[in-house]
């Protein structure tokens, strides 16, 4: 046997490649502070160049390496061979409170990869799955924030948003864009985790937005339209891992912070929505305007910076409506991940590519708990209690 072969095991699908395998080596190294040079040694290959070119993919790792690295390396061996781990490929951009611990954002991480890495796998496991995400903006860091505004505006108008944009945006960017959306559950009593917004992850085959379902119907909006942007321009404007507000933000991540503030604000409130719902006598009527970013479905807030920078507002407008109260009613909480991402859960269960346990594990769930999930989305339960 020349390297590890998966396609015998329950649950692998689709083979590891030696390129996963090996970004997966390379990340768990890094994460133990260790080099290239000090694992070489540790494994008594040779030279570094074996090593690398296992990182690199160029070469295939003999089982009996692999049991070696992951002793060495202190993981467990099925980190490795874990066809749901993204570890070393996927990029995530965190949309959080800069005061969330490090460690928090680290343990959220790995628990939003697993999910993340289930629905490649079972995209990649089911016929007719989407082709690469590669949809992007013609926009890059020098691009102005008029640009950025009136790129939004024109993606809400191919994608047929309608008004208010807001009502249709997660199904659009689904439908017509190919980004999963998944709405998040982080828990409140977990130190730091209530500050965690939503985030971009990015993988060479897939792009998925992630946002806190606890969040108000407002800002869940705002929060997908300005992740939306981190999805469409990756290759152009990565952003930085913690992706604080503009407000917070240093030199170039400020600016693409700021670009993607624009944008999501030409998305969700278009000049053609605005001038179809603002009187043109009311700019001043802090309660009309307050009724118009209900009817947007955005905050009181995003609609001033919006009108201010449009100069249709003064700064005495802006502070009043900032400080204004929504008077938008809270709607129920949106459904778990997303009846998409479910539907994909059921049918991989269904059709024998992955075991109900091993999807309970994913999600952080007991069987139980995953049988809540699928009867919360309508679905007949795919395995037997």
């Amino acid at each position: 046997m020349n390297g590890i072969d998966l396609t015998s095991a329950k649950d692998a699908g689709p083979s590891i490649s030696a390129r996963a395998l090996g970004l997966r080596i390379k990340a768990a190294r890094e994460s133990r502070g260790m080099t290239q040079d000090s694992l070489t040694s540790d494994l008594g290959f040779a030279d570094r160049q074996t090593l690398s070119a296992i990182e690199q993919g160029d070469r295939k790792v003999k089982p009996k390496e692999l049991l070696r690295i992951a002793e060495v390396l202190d993981y467990d061996i099925e980190h490795f061979l874990d066809p749901f781990v993204v570890a070393g490929e996927a990029a995530f951009s965190w949309r959080a409170n800069e005061r969330v611990p490090a460690k928090t954002l680290d343990a959220f991480e790995e628990r939003a990869g697993r999910l993340i890495g289930m629905l490649r796998f079972l995209r990649r496991c089911q016929p007719g799955s989407a082709p690469p995400f590669s949809l992007a903006l013609r926009l890059t860091i020098l691009s102005t924030y008029e640009e950025a505004l009136a790129s939004g505006e024109a993606v809400a108008q191919n994608l047929e948003l309608g008004s208010p944009p807001a009502e249709r945006l997660i199904d659009r960017i689904e439908s017509a864009l190919d980004i999963a959306v998944l709405y998040i559950d982080p828990s409140p009593s977990a130190e730091g985790e209530a500050g965690i917004s939503g985030a971009t992850c990015h993988l060479p085959d897939l792009g998925v937005i992630l946002i806190n379902r606890n969040e108000s119907p407002a800002r869940r909006h705002f929060d997908a339209a300005h992740e939306l942007f981190h999805a469409m321009t990756w290759n152009a404007m990565r952003p930085e891992r913690l992706d604080v507000s503009a407000q917070a933000a240093r030199g170039k991540a400020k600016r693409i912070e700021q670009l993607a503030d624009n944008f999501a604000s030409g998305l969700l409130m278009p000049t053609v929505s605005l001038d179809k719902l603002i009187d043109a006598r009311a700019f001043g009527d802090v309660a009309h305007l307050v009724e118009v970013a209900d009817r947007l479905q955005v905050s009181p807030a995003a609609l001033a910076w919006r009108l201010f920078n449009a100069k249709r507002i003064d700064e005495t407008v802006r502070l009043r409506l900032c400080q204004a109260k929504s008077g938008l009613i809270d709607s129920p909480k949106p459904k778990r991940y997303s009846d998409s991402f479910v539907a994909q859960v059921h049918a991989g269960i269904e059709h024998g590519h992955v075991s109900a346990r091993k999807v309970a594990k994913a999600l952080g769930l007991t069987l139980p708990k995953l049988a809540e999930l699928f009867e919360e989305h309508s679905k007949p339960l795919p395995f037997a209690m």
